[in-house]
């Protein structure tokens, strides 16, 4: 039987950034991973950092979406010096396209409310958009740019952080089903998996859209898998040099040269099949903006599933069960929102109050929903 301190379900980059921070804070820490690290919705993703551009409202999760933007260049910089590996990071910010009369009235709403807490928002005519980003075509309506919005190359990212909890002293038991957990008086005391039986007082459910263990976790944790379809072009390099959002698609170019193009939301369970109607959705919400991809190589496409809750907020906190933990159900915002999941449950976990107050993302709050 193997002892530890924490054992973290998922190897995910929610699940990659908790075990890095816990095992710097003197814990040992095993990550259990049904397939490799990083190998699902961590690397299906374009690593856009959005903090404020989708965020619809001011509340605890546009609150936390700040916190953690704040906390990522540091972060970035303390997982490139561990790790050796460029992830790919800059803040170039956001150009969200609004091609009709209501996208525009809901964007000019999310623009004052958000300037009224202090943030930019810049509003671009069709001259100032085609002069800022030439491949947009003439047509396109009115832009909102979010300046202090940020990319990451997340294969990257989860390579160096995988690198790094490897460098702390985490191990990562990949290839690994979790059989069942141990609970004795309402109290976790391990989980079972394939490999064999993990001893440890603390167990946190990082596993996505796996996060229900096909009806064996002992809480109710309602997610469930939201398919995105993804499509990946080459072409030249700075054909656009910031992510252009849009209501139907949007566009990301990789410094490489590399165009991620996406995405659909499918709520069509576990299915990880491309479909003629998801893949002729995004070319067309893209051929509304841009016809500058016509001439670019298609060389990938692929699917993933995002943890989507109930309510599309994250699940973060203890469960019933004492020493059990949830951090997942993070939706669009995963790769975001790592880094002050990270942080701030590593502080609840040590007995510690953290700085953000997490009331509002407590996994309880499905019961009162009923």
């Amino acid at each position: 039987m193997t002892r530890s301190d924490v054992i973290i379900l998922g190897g995910g980059i929610i699940g990659c950034a908790l075990a890095e921070e816990l095992a710097r804070r003197g814990q040992r820490v095993v990550i259990v991973e049904r397939a490799t690290v990083g190998a699902e919705a961590s690397s299906a993703a374009a690593g856009i950092l959005s903090s404020q551009m989708d965020l619809e409202r001011p509340g605890p999760f546009f609150d936390l979406c700040q916190a953690a933007r704040e906390m990522y260049p540091r972060w970035v910089a303390h997982l490139e010096r561990r790790s050796g590996l460029r992830v790919g990071y800059h803040q170039a910010g956001i150009l969200y396209l609004a091609m009709t009369k209501r996208e525009r009235h809901m964007m000019s709403q999310r623009a004052r409310w958000q300037r009224r807490r202090g943030l930019r928002v810049e509003r671009w005519s069709p001259t100032e958009i085609r002069r800022r980003e030439p491949s947009l075509d003439r047509t396109v309506g009115t832009g909102f740019f979010f300046p202090r919005e940020g990319q990451v190359d997340n294969v990257a990212l989860m390579q160096a952080l995988a690198r790094a909890c490897r460098r702390a002293g985490v191990r990562l038991w990949e290839r690994t089903t979790v059989k069942g957990l141990v609970i004795r008086r309402r109290a976790v005391r391990g989980v079972q998996t394939s490999r064999g039986m993990i001893a440890a007082p603390v167990v946190v459910n990082c596993l996505g859209s796996w996060a229900n263990l096909d009806g064996r976790f002992p809480v109710r944790i309602p997610v469930v898998p939201a398919r995105g379809q993804m499509l990946a072009f080459r072409g030249p390099k700075r054909l656009f040099r910031r992510a252009v959002m849009s209501e139907r698609a949007y566009v990301v170019q990789r410094r490489d040269g590399r165009l991620l193009v996406g995405s659909t939301v499918e709520f069509a369970g576990f299915d990880r099949s491309l479909t003629v109607e998801g893949i002729s959705g995004i070319l067309s919400g893209i051929r509304r903006i841009t016809t500058a991809l016509s001439h670019c190589t298609f060389t990938d496409a692929w699917t993933g599933f995002r943890p989507c809750p109930k309510d599309r907020q994250p699940i973060l906190g203890p469960t019933s069960v004492h020493g059990l933990y949830a951090a997942t159900g993070h939706f669009r915002h995963g790769i975001l929102l790592a880094p002050v999941t990270a942080v701030l449950l590593a502080e609840l976990i040590m007995g510690r109050q953290p700085a953000f107050d997490l009331s509002s993302f407590d996994p309880a709050r499905f019961d009162r929903l009923g």
